[in-house]
Formats: C-alpha cells, structure tokens, sequence
C-alpha cells in the first residue's frame, strides 16, 4: 500500500515539474528559430521550420554552405558534398554527410572561434547532441559580429509561438537526449576568456578607437587609428578630421539603435554600442574615396589628363584595367558620362567609383577596338592594290573591322568596285567609314544578285529596298516589275553580277514604263470627266490625245461617241453599283468603234429611206416592192402579193402630205430605235448625228416608222380577210356559246332575287308545318287520355326492365375485374392510412382515433430488442477495443522507453521481456479477464455497505454526465498540465468515448458549457482564443480527431493525400536559386559536361533564365493543383465533418460575438478557422501518417521530399485560411499571393457552411423526456485509480464547484464521505506474477462497470414531491393501455365511460403478452419496475389512476387546463413520432459501432505488428546478452569452483572514496569502517540484492532492480536513498554495477 501511495505522489510531482520542462522545451525551440533566422539571413536560402531544422542539419550542407560563406578559402562549393541534398532526400544518411560536417569545422578553425564551443561530428551526424551543434551557431554568429562579418542574432525568447504539439514533442527529443541543456546566455563571456592575446589586444585597440571618437579630439582619434593593433589600414593625414566627424555620427546612430533595441534584452553585448573594427574600416574607406572621386572631378573640370591619370591610380578606388596610354579615351569617356549625369539628374556631381570603374572599361575597350580597326584597314588596302579577289574578300571579313556581312560568291564584284574607289580617292587610301558603307551596299547588290539567280520575289524585295542597297527611285509597289526586268538582264549578261548601275538602269526603264501608262491613265480619266459635263468637243479632244490609243476616231461621230459613252458609263455603275463608276480604255476603244459601226449602218438606212420615197413619188410598184425588201431597213411582214396595196396606200398618205404643204427642205429626221436621232440631207445624200443650224424637216418624207403603219396595216387586213374564210365553224358555234351566256345570266338574275327573298319564303313555310303538327298532336292526345291505364302499366314495366340489365351488366363487369376492384380499394386504404399518419405528424392536435391507430407503433418487437441487446453489445465491445487500444499504447511508449534505456547501458532484458508477454498476453484475451477480475470482492461485493458504497458512485457520475457546468467548472479550475490527462479519463470512462447518441449528446454539452465557461471568464479579447490555447480546445479537437473524428479524416483527406504521395515526380520547390542549382545539376548529369553557367547567382540572375522560370511556373501550378486538390477534399466533404466539431466553432462564433459586439465578422471566422483547420485538420495534412489518414506499415516512415510536400500545401492553405500573403516582390511570389486571395473567400464560405448546423436537441433528437425514454440504463466503465483521482478532484474543488450546501453534488460527495482507499474498492488482490509489474500498479488499472441511475426514483409516488417527467411517462403509458382496449370520440369519454366485459378481456390480454414480452427481455434492457406495477392495474384502475395523475400533472404546471387531454395525446402523438426516428437512428449507430469495431480491431493488428517488430529485436539483444553472459559465467565457475553467486563487499568508507556513499544519516564517517555492504545478483534477472552489516551483525536487506536505477538517471535524479539512511549517488552506482557484473 506505501509503495502505491509513493507512486501515486511521484506522478503527481511529474505533473507539477511539467510546467519546468515545458519551458526548457520552448526555450530551446526559440534558440532554434534564432539559429533558422540567423542562417537564413547569412545564407539567403529558407530553411524547414524549427522542429525540422535539428534534421535538416545532420547532413551538414547548411552547415557547410555556412562555412563557405564566411571562410570560401578553407570551404569551397567543390568540396561540399550533395549541395542540393538530392542524394539526401533519395536514400536518406550517407557517410560522406560527415565530411560536410568536418568542412564546418575546419571553417570555424579558420575564422579563429575557440575549440571549446565546436561540437563533434557524431553529436550532428547521429543526433547525440543537437543542443550543442545549436550552442555552436549561436557562439559563431556572435563571434562574426563581433568581426563585423556577420549580422547580430536576434533574441525570440517569448516573441514566437509553437503549438502545444511542437512543444510536447521537442520536449520528448531532449529527454532522448538525456543531456543538461547548454547555457546560451553566457556565450559571450565564455568567448571572451577564451581569445588569444592577439585578439584580445586587437579588441582593445578598437574599444581605444571608440572612446577617442566619443571625446572629440582628431590627435588623439589620429593616434588611436595608427595603432597597429587596430589593423586599420588606408589612413591619410591630411583627412583626420574627416575621420573624427564621420566616425563620431556612426557612432552616434549605433547608440541610439541600442538604446532602442535595449528594451527587449536582458544583456547588452559591448558591440551594440561601439563600432566594430569592420565598421570603422568600413567609414575610412569611405571618405578616402570621397575625396579621390572630388580629385577626378576636378581633373575633368580642368580637361587635365595627367591629372585624371593620378587621381584615377589612387589605391582607394581600386579601378581596374588602368593604362596610361589611353588618357585621352578616359577623358573623353568620363567626361561624356559625367554630362550625361548632370543631365539626368539636373545637377553636376562627381562620379560614383562604380560609375569610374564602368567609365574606364568603356574607354579601354574603345581604345583597343580603335586600334583594331586601323591596323584591319590597312591590310584591306593593302590587298585592294593586288590582284586576288579572294584575299581580298578575306581581309573584309575580319569581324575588327566592324563591316556588314561579306558575300565571298561575290568576291570579284567588291575587289572590282573597291579597286576603283580607292584610286578615286585622293590619298590613295580608304578610311573605315568609307569601306563600311561601300561594304554594305555592295553586299546588298550581291544579295539582290543571289535573289534574281534564285528567283526569291520575296528575298529580292527586302533586299532591293534596303537603304544599303542606295537604289534611287525604287517603288515597292512595282517589285514584281522590277524583278522580271532584271531577270531578263541578267540571262543577257550569262554569269557576270549585275552591278549597281545595272540595277539602277532597270529601275529607270520600269519606272519609265509605268510612267507612259500613267499618262494613259490621265487620259481616259480625261475622258471620263468629260462624260460627266457632257461637253462633246473635250471629249473628242480627249479621245484624240496620242497617250489615250483610241483609234478611228471620227470628228463626225463626236455626238455619238458621247451618247454611248455615257450610257456606257451609266450601265457600269448600275451594274457595279457604284455611282463613281468610270469607264476604263477597252470600254472606251468599245464604244468608239460601235458608234462608227451604227453611223455607218444607220447612213445606209437613211438612203434606203430616200430610195423608198423616190420610188413611192414616181408611183413605180415594183421598184417600191423592191426597195421596201431591202434588209437595211428592216421592215417586217412584208407580203409581195400586197405590192399594188403598198404603192397605193403610200401613195396616199404622201399625196396627202403634200396636199397639207410641202415645205421643200432637203433635211429629214430619222429617229432609230433607241430613240436617238440622225440628220439625213437629201440632196448631198450625207447624214449627221448633230442638229445643222437651221433645220426644218421635210414635211412629205416618210419616215420608217411610218412606212413600217403602212406596211403592217396592208399585211394584217390581207391575212384577216384569208383568215375568216378558213375559220367559218368556228364562228358559229362562237355564237351559240355567246347565246348559251346570255341565258344563264338571266337565270342567275332570277336565284339572286329568290336568294334575297329568303325570311319571307321560310316564313309561308313554316306557318305550313305548324299547321299541320298540330292537328296531328291534338288527335294523340285525345287517344292517350282515352287509354291512360294502359299507359301507365307499360312504362312501369320498361323502367323496371332498364335498371335490372343495368345492375346485372354492373354486377357482371365487377365480377370480371375483381383484381382491379381490390387494387382500389387497397389504394384507398393506403391513402387513408396515409392522410391519417400525416395527420398525427403534421397535425398540431391529432384526432383519438388517429392516436390509436398508430399506438402499437410503441411496443417494442423481438427485432427491437435483439437491436437494442445488439447495440449495447457493440457500445460494450468499442469501449474496451478502445481502451485495449489505448493502454496498449501507453504499455508500447513506455516499452520503447525501456528498450532505449536498455541499449544505452547494455542491462537486462528481463523486465522488458516480461512486459513483451504481458503486451502478447493482453492481445490475445482482449482485456476482458481483466474487467471481469475479482467482481465479488471490493466495490462489487455482496454486501449492504459495499452496495451503497457503489450507488452513491453511480449517482454521482449520473450527475457529471448529466450537468456539464460541474465538469465544465473542474476543467477550467484545474492546472493547465493535468487537463489533457483528465480529458482522457473524462472520454474513456464517464462518457464512453461518445459511442451512442445519447453520450455524444452529453459530451458536446460539456464541450460547449466549457467554451463558453471559459469565453466568459478568461478570455479579454477575441484574440486570445488562438493564443491561450484553453483546455476545452485542445480536448475537443483531440476527441473529434483521435475517436469521432478519425474516420472523417481518412474518408475526406485520404483520397486527396494518397494522391499526393504516390506521385513522386511532383516538384513544388519555388525558390529561383534552388531551382536554378536543380537544373544545372541535372543538364550535368545527363550530358556529362560541365555546364557554362556559373553555380552561385543571385535569385535575379536565376529568374532571367527562361528554363528557371518555366520550371517554377510548373511547380506554382503544381503547388496550385495539390492546393485545390486538398481544399476540394476539404470543402466537398463538409458532411464528413464531426457534428460536434461543427456545433463547437458555432458555438465559438456566438460567444465571441455576444462578449465582443465590436468584432468583425471576418475577425471571428479567423479564429473559426484556426479551430477548424489549423487545430484539427492542419495536422492530419503535416503528417498523415501519424494521425492514420493513409495507411502505414511498422517501421515505415514518409520520405523528407513527400513531407516537404505536405508541408508546403498546408502552410498554402493555411495563409489562405488566415489571408496572409507571402512576403518579396516575385513575380512568383505575387502570383502565390493572388491565389491566396481567391482561395481565402472559399474558406470564408466553406466556414460559413461549417457554422450551419441545428442545435443539439435537434441533431440528436434529445429533449427533457428524452433520459426517461431509454430502454436500456448507462454503464460506464472506469478504471479504479480513474474513480479515486475523479472523487479526490471534487472534494478538492467542492466550495467553487458546490458552495450551495443544499446542491445535489454536494449531497452526493456527503454521501459518499472521504476518498477510500485502494484496498477497500478492490478488495484482496491475485498474487501477483512474477513477470510482471507490482502488483497495486496493476490492481489500480482494474476497471469497474457502474450502471448510472438518478439518486431519487423519480416513480415513487410516496414521496411528497413527485418528479413531473417521471409523472407524465407514467401517465402516458397508462393512457395508451386504455385507449388500446377502449373506443370513444375523446379522451374524456374514454375515461368517463364504463368498462364492457370484452373490452376488460382485451386489457387482459395485452397485459399478459406484455408479461411475456418482458420475460424475454435482457436485464439490463427490463422497464422500470414502477411501470410496470402500473401496467399490472386493471382497465378501471387505470382509468381512475389516469385521472388523478392528470390532476397532478395540472398543479405542477405541465399540463394546463382545461385542454389537458388534448395536451397529452399531443405528447403521445410525438413519442410515436420519436420512435420511428429512434428506430432509423439505431440501424444507423448499428452499422456505424460495426464499421468503428472494425477499425479498431485492424487498429489491434497493426499494434500487434509493432509488438512482434519489437519481440523479434529483443530476441536478438537477448540471444547476444546470453551468449556473453554464458562465457562469463563459464569462466568464474572455473576460477572459483563450485562458486556460482558473485558477492561484492565493500565497506563504507570503500564506497564513500569511490564516490558511490555519499552519507549515511545518524552515523560519523569514522565509523563507517565498521559498515559493511554485500551486493549480489537476485534470482529474479536484472535484480540485486544489497545486505547491510554493521560490525558483522545482520542488519537491513533491499531489493534493487537495475531497470529503476536506469529510470532514475533518465529522469535526472542524482542522489537516491537506501535504507532509509544511505544516500548514494545514482550514476556512480550504476557504474560499479556495470564494470563489477556486466564487464563494462
């Protein structure tokens, strides 16, 4: 029992001292950040976050690049080995990683950094001492400040923060380490003792410097920087007082920035406040080239180029390439830029000394290319002298001279014109400009040649227009032209080159070519406006033009040239439809020529006209028939057998006109068929198209039209008098159809008349048949009255015939359908039965018959209670599966701790061996001896204190299950440190890991009362919810994540994730000079050559790369792609997310918004966000892997690469969900931040969606009735130390929690009194086994099943005040027997009305079938026994109880009259209703508790992978432990005989020397002589058994384990006691123990 109680104080010191080594664990992670950023800043490369830096450096490139940066000479890139660790990330750990490490040191070495603070090579490489690599970059970085080669690092302790997982887990790290961290804050002084004298001296003289600034005084500040200590070099006298002044403002600034910084640091580094020897370097050599550039300024002012010279040599601005020969260039050069300066900035400064450097590279280069170019053209002159083309060609195509490009097919053609231009000039020489643009435009006359011969239109275009060619008058509308006129020339000249002038000559002919056909042009446009004023004499004129071509052109057909020209001209544009249409030369040349035609013709008709005349005068028949048959007049129908009839009628018409008066004029006016007009005279027999002046037409000339009536109408009259001869039938029956048309027009006068006469006809009708109908009528009716009888009798006998076949054809049509029939009314009925069922779900006040209808619906079936025994089954089955898994958790960390202990001190395997069979043990018999152990002895006893005892437990948690605000209230009282534990004892015990509806519902309560318990206490701004990390946060995510949560996880993310992994081409680094160096190592490794570009650039040079920029666009887009993979998992699964966790952020949400009214909307869905995706999901993306979201084997673990890629997406998703963009100015940092941007409003809806949940009661289904309609009562099962720690807190905390004395948990811990003891709940405990643990450790992890019931009964009926709920369920249950067995319109008839003896035999009957069903029922699913004693009354009992029960239930206030009938059936008609759903829900939690047993069950498999992981590698320590022990044993058995038992005696004092006794109380050392020790090994293996003897008399024996020992030394206790009295140094021990029975 001791022991238990010393155990039990010892966990909870663990716990007190949790707080103390959590803030080591942080303190470390921020030197960690401090060493990232630091690195980062050297470097300028991002390195992994804090918890991955101490991995990321055990291959030393970082290191080694860190070494390069500050000592390049010891370091170079060429001996790092995998710079970019792509070996690293293939295959992980090479050895050659160490030399990376040794690269670093030998750096450190070089840069002077004391030895003391180096690490070894294995405390990286094999992670023994990461603490002291850390220490290290720390020393370094100070050390290299302190040398002004370095920036300061910064202090982060308590500015950064890490989540409780990353503190917890750095935390674990250390302890593996097992080492005392090192003391970061004294590295200073550490580095200040240990400088050499050299160093030491040089310090002092910069400190000198210092304070010779600070008192103002050049001599002294003089002195002070000539010391030779100082190593300050460059010093000019005559610039002191510069010195003094510059040196005393940086100094100034320096101090002003510390006295800012000093605020936020503890201690104060000297440097922060003095320059640095660097930074007073740094200043000196900035005056001194101040005053150089003021020196070349002035030499430039003065155009002194001796004077440029020196200032230009001075050491101080180090320029480059100086010659003295090039003094001319440099003051040419420098003086252009320095004027180029001025007129830029508007203002004349002196150059800058990177300005000079640039300026002085110009001018040499100008220089030289000067000299080039001359010694280049000489030696062209040279050749041109010759004879040899081809030299020639060759001397002109040295790139110093600068030419254009030189054809050498054309070789002859420029050593022909050079030849000849150099003797035109007048030194007999060409200068380089000359030959340039000789050069060029021979070149392009070559290239036009190359064209022509190749026939390249297009390439003969560029190259004839080029202005090198120097061609004149080159039009490039006519190189089609051009080109096939030069064509033409050169198959003339056979193979010779055009030359220019050739090629000039054929310019000149094509252009005058096109400028004859320009002229014609002119002309026709001549003719065209003259066609537009209509002036006949321009138009000839213009048709006459010798540039027009139109031939036969007649001065006398001008008229009609116009005529048809502009009808021409009229045609085109109503054809064209264009108005401005013009007539072009062919039209032209038409229309001439077809005017001379019609003149022609027509002057020939005019004569024939005459000839007519003349013959008709003379009276001359024949002559007149002869003449009208001539074609040119063209007169139809002309009949020679009418000659006589033509002369006559001619004759006639003429003898009349000359009767009229004939007026003798010799003009006449022909008109033609297009109407135009020609002037005939008949005397000269000439014709004309103008009007002559003066004309009058001939009064007695027939014109043709007029011969053509003549003519016509002799014709006709002949062939109409021919033609009625032949056709005389035809005219008589035309008369008679004339006759015929006649009649009918009369006969169609006559209908039209009747047809408008109609009304009155159908009136005479009319009155006709009425007439008649009655006097037809009135003799029937007169001989029906005489027969009515008769009458009467018939239509009987018809009436009854009709309605019998329509029966008997009904009847039969009903007989033929009855299926159809049945059908209906099963229709019927259904729809019935559904308008009734919506009636009792819909309906606000459902009718009794409606009730009663659907009552049976509450009894519970057979398949109801093997579901409802199923279900408790399960919940049975996933509790201890999950505490199995749980405990089998904890028993395999604590065995990973031991087998670490283990190989460390090479010690026993016994203990770990012995745990292994417990763990194989507990696997097989799934923990179910355990439960089940001992249940007649301790709290389960049979006995009446012992079941009071275990009442009042079950009472007390029903009320912590119950009324959240106790637990709520405990959560927030408790320390920070113990609330993760109690959160587990709280899931797996009180609420059973939320496995029904009904827990589920209760533990969401106690989350959110929690919340906001907290909200309302703690929190002061919305803020701190994110950086307070409340207790209830980290419990509720855990349970959501780790038990409810789990399979939603996997379901949403896993698909995406495992997409992620099993993709291994995926590149998603953006960093451009990472990049850079991927590609450049690639190229190399598949070409096999060194590549040209330099390695190290600038993350500018990498990005001008297209290759760079095409790659980090693809892995922006890759890194787009898994962004919106996971984000899509994320949001299309909002259903898969736990409801809690969903009811949880709403709840966050409100509660922050009714305490901080003042807070944004997108202020309070950030900290939504955090719980929900930084809290829960962000994790499981980190590292699947451990939160089973992808599938893992044992010992398998994900790649740096596939880690580095989860990483990067949700450090993606979590800036989206946070809206923080990523800092620089890339364009690929930009682009990142734009889709952070478009990705955060679909986190803000996907949020809004998370918040949109019902509440509990609905989700649930849970009201204040809900706890008394459960079939079946909880049971949770609760470990015992669980049950003592929880009654322990209470009491502790029962005057916050209870101050009330009257509150029921105050009664209930009264009850229940102090805190038993563990032997009084457990009662007599198993011997324990020798294998395993101690006994009361394993007894304390026994679990108990409490069956949580209410202290009071809330039937019993006795009692004063009765519960209401327990009432009213009574009362309904009552109210359903009564109106199963009894009919009646309401409730009240019911009950008012008597029972019938049948009615009382049904009652009867249901409560037999009821007795039996009850029968059958488990135990722990039986009713109340109260209910049933009520179900045992008789119908009229009942009914009467039901009255007075409705009275109650009106006084207490649930009921209100005077409907309270009504109101019950309504609360019956509800439970129905709940029922259905309790049933749908319960096949629901079926499936779900056999999908969860299954989880858990391959859970087990996976633990049991682990645990034959670990038995086969303790088999093997073990067989090889044996085998030394073996051989030992051999060896002392010989050496000692029969000797089996080596025995160790020391004496005190023996012991006290070797430092093992440290003191033993109540005793002197001078007597610790006669203190004897005998240590032995014990039987049980990895024992020892340790005898004290005091002057050889037997005093005290102790049992030590060594695996305690080690435990010991792992938790840092130095000093253990023995005996009560010694005290003994543990390490010391444990080394006697390893060298005198273990060899070591």
């Amino acid at each position: 029992m001791a022991d238990c109680c010393a155990r039990y104080e010892r966990l909870t010191a663990e716990q007190m001292d949790e707080q103390r080594v959590q803030n080591v664990a942080y303190q470390y992670l921020c030197r960690l950040e401090e060493a990232k950023r630091w690195m980062e800043a050297c470097l300028g490369e991002e390195l992994p976050a804090p918890v991955e830096l101490e991995e990321s450096l055990r291959n030393g490139v970082v290191l080694a690049k860190l070494g390069h940066r500050f000592a390049p000479k010891a370091v170079s890139l060429k001996k790092i080995y995998d710079p970019d660790q792509l070996r690293y990330q293939a295959v992980g750990l090479q050895f050659r990683h160490t030399d990376n490490i040794n690269h670093w040191r030998i750096a450190m070495t070089t840069l002077g950094l004391p030895a003391i603070f180096y690490p070894e090579t294995t405390d990286v490489y094999d992670k023994k001492n990461m603490p002291r690599a850390v220490y290290c970059i720390h020393a370094l970085s100070l050390y290299l400040y302190r040398l002004g080669l370095a920036p300061q690092i910064h202090d982060l302790y308590g500015k950064v923060k890490f989540t409780e997982e990353e503190i917890n887990n750095m935390k674990s790290e250390l302890d593996k380490y097992g080492i005392q961290m090192p003391a970061f804050n004294k590295i200073g002084g550490i580095l200040a003792n240990e400088l050499s004298e050299d160093e030491a001296a040089g310090h002092a003289a910069v400190i000198a410097i210092n304070e010779a600034v600070e008192k103002g005084q050049v001599e002294v500040t003089a002195e002070a920087l000539k010391n030779p200590n100082a190593q300050i070099s460059d010093l000019q006298e005559v610039l002191m007082s510069l010195y003094q002044e510059v040196l005393q403002q940086a100094r100034i600034r320096k101090k002003e920035l510390a006295a800012n910084l000093s605020v936020y640091q503890e201690q104060k580094e000297i440097y922060e406040e003095f320059l640095t020897r660097k930074e007073i370097q740094e200043n000196i050599n900035m005056i001194n080239v101040r005053f150089a550039v003021e020196q070349v300024d002035e030499a430039l002012d003065s155009a002194d180029e001796q004077a440029l010279l020196a200032a230009l040599q001075q050491p101080c601005l180090a320029l480059r390439g100086l010659r003295t020969d090039n003094g001319p260039w440099y003051l040419d050069q420098l003086s252009a830029d320095r004027q180029q300066t001025a007129q830029k900035e508007g203002c004349v400064d002196p150059l800058e000394p990177n300005e000079l450097q640039e300026g002085v590279t110009v001018a040499n280069q100008d220089a030289q290319r000067a000299r080039t170019i001359h010694a280049a053209v000489q030696s062209v002159n040279a050749s041109l002298r010759l004879s040899d083309p081809r030299h020639t060609v060759s001397c002109l195509m040295t790139s110093d001279l600068e030419l254009p490009e030189v054809f050498p097919l054309a070789a002859s053609l420029y050593h022909r014109e050079l030849q000849l231009l150099q003797r035109q000039s007048a030194q007999g020489e060409l200068q380089q400009e000359e030959l340039f643009v000789a050069v060029e435009m021979l070149s392009a006359v070559a290239l036009v040649n190359q064209a022509v011969e190749a026939g390249h239109l297009q390439r003969f275009g560029c190259s004839l227009v080029s202005p090198s060619a120097g061609l004149s008058d080159v039009d490039p509308s006519l190189l089609d032209r051009y080109f096939e006129h030069l064509v033409s020339v050169k198959q003339q000249v056979s193979r010779d080159l055009l030359t220019w002038n050739q090629l000039q000559e054929g310019i000149n002919s094509v252009n005058n070519s096109v400028q004859d056909e320009h002229q014609q042009l002119l002309s026709v446009g001549l003719v065209n406006e003259a066609l537009v004023r209509g002036d006949a004499q321009k138009l000839l004129s213009a048709l006459q033009l010798p540039s027009c071509c139109v031939e036969e052109v007649l001065p006398s057909n001008s008229c009609r040239y116009l005529t048809l020209l502009t009808r021409a001209q009229q045609h085109k544009a109503q054809v064209s439809r264009d108005p401005g249409a013009e007539l072009w030369l062919a039209d032209i040349q038409e229309v001439v020529r077809r005017a001379n035609q019609q003149s022609q013709r027509t002057l020939k008709m005019c004569l024939s006209l005459a000839a007519v005349n003349q013959a008709v005068k003379e009276n001359k028949v024949n002559q007149t028939l002869r003449v009208l048959s001539l074609p040119e007049l063209g007169l139809q129908a002309v009949v020679p057998s009418c000659a006589a009839d033509y002369q006559s009628e001619l004759y006639g018409v003429m003898r009349a006109r000359t009767i009229a008066g004939d007026n003798r004029s010799p003009w006449v006016r022909v008109q033609l068929d297009d109407g135009s007009f020609y002037f005939l005279h008949l005397s000269r027999l000439e014709g004309s198209w103008e009007e002559p002046s003066g004309f009058v037409n001939n009064s007695v000339f027939l014109d043709r039209h007029q011969i053509q009536e003549v003519v016509s109408s002799v014709s006709n009259s002949h062939a109409r008098s021919g033609l009625w001869r032949s056709r005389e039938a035809l005219v008589v029956r035309l008369q008679a159809l004339s006759r015929g048309f006649l009649l009918r027009g009369q006969l169609e006068a006559r209908q039209r008349f009747l047809s408008s006469q109609t009304p009155a006809v159908l009136t005479i009708q009319s009155h006709w048949r009425r007439f008649v109908q009655q006097e037809a009528y009135k003799h029937r009716l007169q001989f029906l009255y005489l027969n009515w009888r008769a009458v009467v009798k018939i239509q009987s006998f018809v009436k009854m015939w009709s309605a019998r076949r329509k029966y008997q054809a009904r009847l039969s049509f009903l007989r033929r359908h009855v299926g159809a029939v049945v059908k209906i009314q099963a229709f019927f009925r259904a729809n019935r039965a559904r308008e009734e069922y919506r009636m009792l779900v819909h309906s606000a006040t459902p009718p009794l018959s409606v009730v009663r209808k659907f009552v049976h619906l509450l009894d519970l079936g057979d398949a109801d209670i093997r579901e409802e025994a199923e279900q408790l089954r399960l919940r049975e089955e996933v509790v201890r599966s999950i505490r199995f898994n749980h405990q089998l958790e904890a028993d395999l960390d604590v065995m990973d701790l031991k087998i670490g202990l283990l190989v460390r001190n090479r010690a026993t395997l016994q203990e770990v061996v012995s745990h292994c069979k417990k763990l194989t043990k507990k696997n097989k018999e799934q923990l179910s001896d355990m439960m089940d152990l001992e249940r007649s002895k301790g709290l389960k006893a049979l006995s009446k204190e012992r079941r009071g005892q275990l009442e009042a437990y079950q009472h007390l948690f029903y009320l912590l299950q119950t009324q959240p605000l106790y637990l709520a209230q405990l959560i927030f009282l408790m320390p920070q440190s113990r609330s993760t534990s109690f959160m587990e004892m709280l899931v797996f015990s009180l609420f059973n890991y939320g496995s029904d509806s009904r827990e589920a519902f209760l533990l969401l309560q106690l989350f959110t009362q929690s919340l906001r318990h907290e909200i309302s206490l703690k929190v002061e701004r919305p803020q701190d919810v994110v950086t307070g990390n409340p207790p209830v946060i980290r419990m509720l995510v855990n349970f959501y994540r780790h038990a409810r949560g789990q399979s939603s996880l996997r379901e949403s993310l896993g698909p995406a994730l495992r997409g992620v992994l099993l993709d291994r081409t995926l590149c998603i680094r953006t960093d451009p000079v990472e990049v850079y160096k991927t590609w450049i190592n690639q190229t190399e490794t598949q070409t096999g050559h060194k590549s040209s570009l330099p390695y190290e650039v600038s993350p500018a040079d990498a990005l001008s790369h297209p290759e760079v920029q095409r790659r980090i666009d693809v892995a922006i887009v890759n890194l787009k792609n898994l962004t919106d993979r996971v984000l899509q998992a994320i949001t299309s699964n909002l259903h898969q997310l736990p409801y809690g966790l969903r009811y949880t952020a709403k709840v966050l949400r409100d509660a922050l918004r009714e305490k901080f009214p003042e807070a944004s909307e997108d202020e309070l869905y950030k900290i939504v966000g955090n719980l929900v995706y930084y809290r829960y999901m962000n994790p499981a993306i980190v590292a699947p892997d451990g939160f089973d979201v992808v599938d893992r084997s044992a010992g398998s673990a994900l790649q740096p690469e596939q880690r580095h890629i989860l990483g990067s997406v949700a450090r993606m998703l979590q800036h989206a969900a946070a809206n923080k963009h990523f800092h620089g100015d890339g364009y690929h940092v930009k682009a990142l931040n734009q889709y952070i941007s478009q990705t955060h409003l679909k986190f803000r809806n996907f949020l809004l969606c998370v918040c949109d949940v019902p509440e509990p009661e609905e989700r649930f289904n849970m009201d204040e009735y809900s706890e008394l309609l459960i079939l079946n009562k909880p049971v949770v099962y609760i470990s015992v130390s669980e049950l003592i720690n929880t009654h322990q807190l209470l009491l502790d905390h029962q005057e916050v929690l209870c101050p009330d004395p009257s509150d029921p948990l105050r009664l209930l811990l009264k009850d229940l009194g102090s805190v038993p003891t563990l032997q009084d709940l457990i009662g007599e405990s198993p011997p324990a086994d020798p294998g395993s643990e101690s006994g009361p450790s394993q007894s304390s992890k026994m679990e108990v099943s409490l069956t949580l019931t209410n202290k009071f009964d809330i039937f019993n009926e006795s009692n004063d005040k009765p519960d209401a709920r327990g009432l009213l369920l009574s009362t309904k249950q009552l109210i359903i027997d009564v109106i199963r067995t009894q009919s009646g319109d309401s409730l009240g008839d019911i009950l008012r009305a008597s029972v019938s003896h049948d009615q009382e035999a049904c009652h009867d009957w249901l409560v037999r079938r009821r007795a039996q069903q009850d029968a059958r029922t488990p135990e722990k699913m039986k009713r109340n026994q109260s209910l049933v004693a009520n179900g045992n009354l008789s119908l009229e009992e009942k009914k009467r109880k039901i009255l007075r029960c409705l009275r109650r239930l009106e006084g207490l206030g649930v009921l209100r009259p005077p409907k309270a009938e009504d109101q019950i059936l309504r609360l019956i008609a509800k439970d129905i209703r709940q029922q259905r759903l309790h049933r749908q829900r319960r096949g629901a939690e079926l499936q779900k508790l056999r999908q969860t047993l299954s989880s858990l069950q391959a859970k087990s498999s996976f633990h049991s992978e682990q645990v034959d992981y670990y038995r086969h590698y303790i088999t093997s320590c073990l067989d090889n432990l044996t085998t030394n022990s073996k051989s030992t044993n051999k060896k002392t058995a010989e050496s000692k005989g029969k000797k089996k038992i080596l025995v160790l005696s020391y004496s005190a004092a023996r012991l006290q020397e070797k430092g093992v006794l440290l003191e033993i109380e109540e005793l002197p050392s001078t007597q610790f002589k006669n203190v004897v020790f005998d240590i032995m090994a014990a039987p049980q293996r990895g024992s020892f058994s340790i005898k004290a003897r005091f002057l050889g008399v037997q005093m005290e024996e102790v049992l030590l384990k060594y695996q305690d020992l080690l435990q010991l030394q792992y938790e840092g206790v130095a000093v253990m006691k023995m005996f009560d009295k010694a005290k003994v140094n543990v390490n010391l021990l444990i080394f006697l123990l390893n060298k005198k029975f273990f060899k070591k």
